[in-house]
């Protein structure tokens, strides 16, 4: 890792006089081989982004909105004619509507990208309809996501479907499939057809949801007293660090009132602010999203913003937690998200949760708050499973995931906080953190509780994504003295994002300046490589890889595919995303460590190849782990390495799927369902579901609409076996 920032010494790029709309210019920066670029903008928000779009026009063609526009199509581009042009049509439509009930200014601020783009290229690969498409589509896939949940409940489609499908019949132009929509207003088997192709439209494959872990602490509980800000960025983006932008703001020039901000994007995305940054005030935000069937799409009276921009007004307007929430309660808003907002003067920490009209705001005072992807008001926390609650989570293994990275990270904080351990070093550790929170609860419980190392694991219920794309640190000065407010944000050098170098920047409010750090100003977490962990480290991005090649798929000249895969093309993606798989065990038994994800996803896969056999050895390895750790009899199973550092601990929920999906790859391999212990290895994967439906959920109140979804698959293998039942796609970033 260099620890050089070159490029510092070239005099900034500024647009020709009379081309740009605001003040505008650039720095291209290199770190460590990585472009990097710091963005310094006045002026209005529509016309800082026209300039934005002419000075990184190529960078935005070649980074993060390819895969927005290719993502955009392949989850439209369904295989029966009609579905496809109902999905396109339906995506169109609430496209459209969120944009045109967006407030003025954002929507001038989109058309001001778009043009500057295209003036920026002579040959412009994007259409204006497609970069708007890009912008919002963070929101869109909100109300994507919501709809398929909606279609998902019998009754609750039955009732909202009429009404959802009258908004898209005018986007439909094609006679055929406008005929079939107006049917199905009224017949529930073509519902039930528009539920599979909105489920296949938002699949794990075609979605670009966040997911995000972040934590705040008031200066009195850092070690150095300034207030800390934190956030890991998870999004399905794999091109953001293409061109990572630090952008520094000023929109104040006739709003007195206004601050001055600084934030953290990538090329094309103007509402820096709306992922995470700070302003001169010492106000700090991070935005987290939640999924919702409550989701708005027009306002009969006024206008709303997607949230980003949203959040991004809080850094531009308020200079106060107060001044935050009343903005926040005065916007109206399409979908759930959180927003959490810091105040270095008062040591105050906020949540904002919010869906629809309904905003709750949650106020800690001195206190140190962990964030991750679900809502914590009583008002507000999913709690029936169905339409009614304010938000959902889309597997229970995604629901599960995110709570034991709040456990996780709770705890962390509770141990440290105050205790002049919390700064830099702690937060870039803790955003690539592998501590699983779910597993450390059952670690700690046992009589004897082993090394802490059997906890943690390399994706899964873990703040470290495999899409995480950003890191981004703040450290706020309480007195707002004139150069202590500083900012670190990722490079992208390296994958996962937070294993990657972290470049540190110093603001100078006053004087409108961003400077690096005059000392160390790139730094890179250590822990790892210092603790033995050199090559599982690199085995995190051999995983990531195997979920590109399935998530990204790409045409023969390298292009991003805009269509759905072939049979083909998907068995060649299973193929070559085993393989990587293959190479992330190596690495990691190099090191004498078992990663229970890498062998669990590895069996999926080979599974779906219709390599049973291979599946096969994968998950004998896997219910030989979770024999050792029940205490049953050995299971013998061919081990990546002879003595592992440490055996590594499984949740009954994994030990579950492992007894549940180990039937059906025996059955295909044997075709048939007249082998022995297979009564025996349903029957205990029935008891640990029952058993995760209690503890979790309590014997009389309601549960997870998944694993319900679960024994219901289980009782379909043991009544009509593996043959005869789908699999639900595999998961990579919950592991699952």
């Amino acid at each position: 890792m260099s620890n050089t920032i070159e490029g510092l010494d070239k005099a900034p790029e500024t647009l020709p006089s009379g081309e740009g709309r605001a003040e505008s210019s650039l720095r291209r920066l290199t770190i460590g081989g990585q472009p990097f670029f710091v963005l310094k903008q006045r002026g209005s928000f529509p016309d800082m982004a026209y300039d934005h779009g002419r000075l990184l026009a190529q960078e935005i063609e070649d980074g993060a909105f390819p895969e927005i526009v290719s993502t955009i199509a392949r989850g439209v581009n369904l295989e029966n004619e009609t579905l496809r042009h109902v999905a396109s049509a339906l995506y169109r439509c609430y496209s459209d509507r969120i944009l045109n009930n967006s407030s003025e200014e954002f929507q001038q601020a989109v058309d001001g990208l778009g043009e500057g783009y295209r003036a920026g290229l002579a040959n412009p690969e994007f259409s204006q309809l497609e970069v708007r498409d890009a912008l919002i589509a963070i929101e869109v896939g909100n109300i994507i996501d919501g709809l398929s949940r909606i279609f998902q409940i019998p009754g609750v489609r039955a009732i909202r479907a009429p009404a959802i499908l009258a908004l898209v019949l005018p986007s439909l132009a094609d006679p055929d499939a406008k005929a079939y929509l107006e049917e199905a207003k009224r017949e529930p088997e073509k519902q039930h057809d528009i539920a599979a192709a909105l489920a296949a439209m938002t699949g794990p494959n075609n979605r670009y949801d966040f997911g995000c872990t972040g934590f705040a602490v008031p200066g009195a509980l850092s070690r150095d007293g300034r207030l800390l800000h934190a956030r890991n960025l998870d999004a399905d983006l794999f091109h953001w660090n293409k061109a990572p932008v630090l952008s520094l703001l000023d929109e104040t020039g006739d709003n007195a009132n206004w601050h001055k901000y600084v934030a953290f994007g990538t090329a094309g995305l103007i509402y820096p602010g709306g992922i995470s940054g700070m302003n001169d005030a010492g106000l700090s935000v991070s935005l987290h999203q939640l999924s919702t069937t409550q989701l708005e799409s027009g306002f009969l009276f006024g206008h709303g913003d997607i949230c980003p921009f949203t959040q991004q007004r809080v850094l531009r307007e308020a200079g106060s937690i107060d001044e935050a929430v009343d903005l926040v309660k005065d916007a109206k808003h399409f979908a759930a998200w959180t927003i959490l907002v810091s105040e270095a003067k008062t040591g105050q920490v906020c949540r904002i949760e919010l869906n629809g009209d309904r905003v709750r705001v949650m106020k800690h005072d001195g206190e140190a708050v962990p964030q991750t992807n679900h809502f914590l008001h009583h008002d507000m926390a999913e709690r029936l499973f169905d339409e009614d609650d304010n938000h959902f989570t889309v597997t229970f293994g995604k629901w599960l995931e995110t709570h034991a990275r709040y456990d996780s990270v709770s705890a962390a904080l509770k141990a440290d906080a105050g205790q002049e351990r919390i700064d830099l070093t702690w937060a870039m550790n803790w955003l690539g953190s592998s501590r699983d929170g779910a597993l450390e609860k059952m670690r700690l419980a046992m009589p004897t509780p082993p090394d802490p190392l059997a906890a943690e694991r390399a994706y899964g219920r873990v703040p470290r994504k495999v899409y995480s794309q950003l890191g981004s640190i703040v450290l706020a000065d309480p007195g707002r003295r004139a150069g202590r407010d500083e900012v670190w944000m990722t490079t992208g050098d390296r994958q996962p994002s937070p294993h990657s170098s972290y470049s540190g920047w110093q603001l100078d409010w006053d004087g409108f300046e961003i400077s690096p750090l005059p000392d160390d100003p790139v730094r890179r977490m250590e822990s790892y490589a210092e603790g033995g962990r050199k090559n599982w480290e690199e085995s995190l991005v051999r995983y990531l890889w195997a979920r590109l090649a399935m998530t990204r798929p790409r045409d023969s000249e390298g292009d991003l595919l805009r269509r759905r895969v072939t049979a083909a093309e998907r068995k060649e993606g299973l193929i070559g995303a085993v393989h990587l798989i293959d190479s992330a065990i190596e690495l990691a038994a190099m090191d004498r460590i078992v990663e229970v994800p890498y062998h669990y996803m590895r069996a999926r896969l080979n599974h779906a190849a219709g390599d049973y056999a291979a599946a096969e050895g994968d998950w004998r390895l896997l219910r030989a782990i979770w024999a050792w750790q029940q205490d049953k009899p050995a299971v013998a199973a061919d081990w990546p390495v002879a003595a592992p550092r440490v055996m590594p601990l499984m949740h009954p929920y994994e030990g579950a799927l492992v007894g549940l999906l180990s039937v059906v790859t025996e059955d295909l391999r044997l075709d048939g369902t007249a082998w022995n212990g297979r009564a025996g290895r349903l029957e205990e994967a029935h008891g640990l579901f029952t058993q995760l439906l209690q503890e979790n959920f309590g014997t009389d109140g309601p549960i997870h609409f998944d694993l319900e979804n679960w024994l219901d698959l289980l009782e379909a293998v043991s009544d009509e076996g593996g043959q005869a039942v789908d699999l639900p796609e595999p998961d990579f970033v919950s592991a699952e």
